[in-house]
């Protein structure tokens, strides 16, 4: 129906509406038929659909009027920008690729479809330009307000954009935006205060840029750099309560381990025998002495992590104290969870291995799979 739209009256390529928005606007912003189906997977799993058109006719609009990519509609946003904002790689890929020059378009507020990738946490569109040499032009271009891709993937706080962009060594981390601030000053601007989780992703960011020697602005002495764009420190009230919640809640754990670890102690794995002592110990088999370590260890880890939630949850002692004693606890929490699992893992082969060896084996390798899971860093 476009081709023969357009053999009809080619002159429809360049009909805006009321918005200035061309066809080749719409068509960059249209996903197609099961639209929100595909932008929800297509943001969980986006080395999945990367490759995926969605049947509006794209390439009929380009050849019939390559110049319409360079035209902007009322806001000053070119086509490309409307693709990036609609998360289409393939289309972007495709304007990119046939015509490179629409790579640095700006629109009214000077940005390219790098800075809206950023500041709609697109990240496989950013890595596309990471992975392509052609592209690294514009890595470091700013917008009217002096930002650069990276600013503004710290400042959205988006921890995969910004890995992307500081894995390439043609990223600079020293550019300052209008206000002379680098992405290092950025990051400790929006870095959260008081108490919080040690995997923020804007703490994460912060350290990554201070281990990669990111440079403050040139405006600012060291001590200005430590405090002059911290936000306004949360008052002792309201953190007091934050930490009696976490704690409520992260006591359930450790008292659930301690209460199965010190019962598994008196039920042991093959029951007693008629002397009291139990079954499977005795034939020198250290798999049973494997598993009463794992177990006691477990036990004794989140008894420590219970009685360090009693002192950080009490409102009566000292806030720095509290702390103190939450951040103890939650590794000792941690790794009584993975002495439980091994514990677990051990017990099941104990009592399998004999009839069912490969069961057992495969209960292992799970366990130590989920453990492992514990030690990632989170996407």
């Amino acid at each position: 129906m476009t081709n023969m739209l357009l053999s009809w009256k080619n002159d429809l390529t360049k009909q805006a509406d009321q918005n200035g928005s061309t066809p080749l606007h719409h068509a960059a912003s249209l996903i197609g038929i099961g639209s929100g189906f595909y932008w929800t997977l297509s943001r969980k799993f986006p080395w999945v659909f990367r490759n995926w058109r969605s049947g509006v006719p794209l390439r009929p609009l380009l050849h019939a009027d390559p110049y319409q990519l360079y035209q902007p509609d009322s806001e000053g946003l070119f086509p490309i920008h409307v693709a990036t904002s609609s998360g289409l790689y393939a289309t972007i890929r495709t304007m990119i690729t046939e015509y490179p020059k629409t790579a640095g378009l700006r629109d009214s507020k000077g940005r390219t479809f790098l800075h809206v990738s950023a500041l709609q946490k697109i990240w496989y569109c950013i890595a596309h330009v990471c992975h392509t040499p052609s592209l690294t032009w514009i890595l470091n271009m700013r917008d009217n307000d002096g930002n650069t891709a990276l600013h503004l993937a710290v400042q959205v706080g988006d921890l995969d954009s910004f890995c992307y962009l500081l894995m390439n060594k043609k990223v600079r981390l020293d550019l300052t935006n209008n206000k002379g601030e680098t992405p290092l000053d950025v990051s400790w601007s929006m870095m959260p205060v008081g108490y919080f989780y040690g995997w923020n992703a804007r703490e994460m960011v912060g350290a990554a840029l201070m281990y990669c020697h990111g440079m403050h602005g040139y405006h600012l002495r060291i001590d200005e750099a430590l405090y002059i764009h911290r936000q306004k420190p949360v008052d002792d009230v309201n953190e007091s309560n934050i930490l009696t919640s976490s704690t409520q809640i992260m006591v359930i754990g450790p008292v659930l381990i301690a209460t199965v670890t010190f019962g598994a102690s008196f039920s042991l794995p093959g029951g007693y025998n008629s002397s009291g002592t139990p079954t499977l110990a005795g034939g020198g088999r250290y798999i049973f002495d494997a598993f009463i370590i794992a177990n006691t260890i477990a036990f004794l880890l989140s008894a420590a992590a219970t009685i360090n939630l009693m002192y950080s949850g009490m409102a009566m002692v000292d806030l720095k104290i509290r702390r103190w004693h939450f951040n103890k606890s939650a590794y000792l929490a941690f790794c009584s969870v993975t002495s439980f699992g091994a514990a677990f893992a051990i017990g099941q082969y104990l009592i399998l291995a004999p009839v069912a060896h490969m069961t057992a084996i495969a209960i292992c390798a799970l366990v130590f799979l989920i453990s492992w899971f514990g030690y990632m860093e989170p996407a």
